[in-house]
């Protein structure tokens, strides 16, 4: 796209950050391979590099599509737009400056671990909603050191020009982030979870509170995995869909939960089948009440629910598919099956509330009753120690 190109030449911020070809000439120092908890490796050759001189010392970030920027010192405040990268710079316990806006802001998450605060009262907001014509005036007057948003996304919600990212990145400071959620334009995400989250670990310097999250994920997820009671072909079919399950409306949008995506990630970590298999998908296409009828699923999971419905909405949701004259010949839907997950602002904090609670509405039996909330769930069933992960986001690692 247009905004990738061009963003690779932009300027960046009060004399502090510089494009990459003003310091290195474009090149990156080399580094060390390593793996991440998704199990795609990654390759520091091309995300980070540090070079000292007598009077300055800078580091190197790359993420695309924006590219590789160059930074004299450590980025201290940054805006976000819907997406992951919030609640991964919330693992490093660093809360934003800006937000795209509060609707459907998951702030429970952070709620719910001890010792974990979010001052929503010193958190300015960029616009009216989540997906707004964002005013660049804004932008000047938050004044972040740096955006944490996909400039793609940036440019489709604001309806700007490259003329006028470039201006943001010039003037203010620059916009590194990915999306990560679901393929954008054609192509599958940049990035894995955990490959952004390096990312942005990289980023603000925060490499030890990463290991540690690493450390944490890895057996946090290998023991959900090692538990699952029914994998391969005994496992369930789940038909999984984007932008909520709305029984009314005869329009569902499917997710492939066996991509690469991020909003689907904890259906593959509970080892589910994929009620659509060899279907094709196209993004923001529905499929209606015949289809999914068709493959009559044992599970519908409506991706994102967990984050932005309350347990009492969600379950006038289930009612009214059960209530519904085709809906109610679903199996799942019979049986009392539609599950709910994190999605959309998935970073590794959401995550973890994710699987616990995908686990807990799968297999009851092994992972404990799904109470409703996260909030809810007793401490002697908890599937991950809310206590430590409170304490790697505040740096006790």
């Amino acid at each position: 796209m247009g905004v990738q190109t061009d963003i690779h030449e932009v300027p960046t911020r009060r004399e502090t950050i510089k494009g990459t070809s003003a310091l290195l000439g474009g090149s990156l120092l080399a580094g060390c391979a390593s793996e991440s908890p998704d199990g795609a490796p990654t390759d520091a050759t091309d995300t980070t590099a540090s070079q000292t001189t007598e009077d300055l010392t800078y580091y190197e970030v790359t993420i695309e599509p924006a590219g590789n920027r160059t930074f004299e010192e450590v980025p201290e405040t940054y805006a976000s737009i819907p997406g992951a990268w919030m609640d991964i710079a919330m693992g490093f316990g660093i809360q934003p400056t800006a937000v795209a806006a509060f609707d459907r802001l998951p702030l429970k998450y952070y709620d719910a671990l001890p010792g974990v605060e979010f001052d929503a009262d010193a958190v300015q907001t960029l616009g009216e909603s989540a997906e707004s014509q964002y005013d660049k005036e804004v932008f000047y007057d938050v004044d972040v050191d740096v955006h944490l948003m996909d400039p793609r996304m940036l440019k489709k919600y604001s309806g700007w020009k490259d003329t006028d990212l470039r201006e943001i990145e010039s003037t203010v400071g620059p916009i590194l982030g990915s999306l990560i959620r679901f393929p954008f334009a054609g192509r599958d995400p940049y990035y894995t979870l955990y490959e952004a989250f390096e990312k942005a670990a990289q980023l603000f310097q925060r490499q030890p509170q990463y290991e540690a999250w690493v450390d944490l994920t890895e057996s946090f997820h290998a023991d959900i995995e090692s538990r699952v009671p029914l994998s391969g072909e005994d496992a369930p079919t789940v038909a999984a869909f984007n932008f909520g399950f709305r029984p009314e409306s005869g329009k569902f949008f499917a997710a492939n939960i066996d991509a690469a995506r991020n909003d689907t990630r904890s259906f593959r970590k509970l080892q589910v089948d994929n009620a659509f298999e060899g279907e094709e998908y196209v993004p923001f296409k529905p499929i209606g009440y015949e289809k999914l009828l068709e493959v009559d699923p044992d599970y519908i999971g409506a991706i994102g629910y967990l984050s932005y419905i309350d347990d009492a909405r969600f379950q006038e949701i289930v009612e009214a598919a059960q209530n519904h004259e085709t809906l109610s010949e679903l199996s799942a839907v019979a049986n009392g099956n539609i599950v709910r997950t994190g999605g959309q602002y998935m970073g590794p904090i959401i995550d973890l509330f994710s699987t616990e609670a995908l686990a807990k509405q799968l297999y009851p039996e092994e992972f404990g009753e799904w109470p409703g909330s996260i909030q809810d769930v007793p401490q002697d069933e908890q599937l991950f120690d809310r206590q430590r992960v409170g304490e790697i986001v505040n740096g006790n690692i």
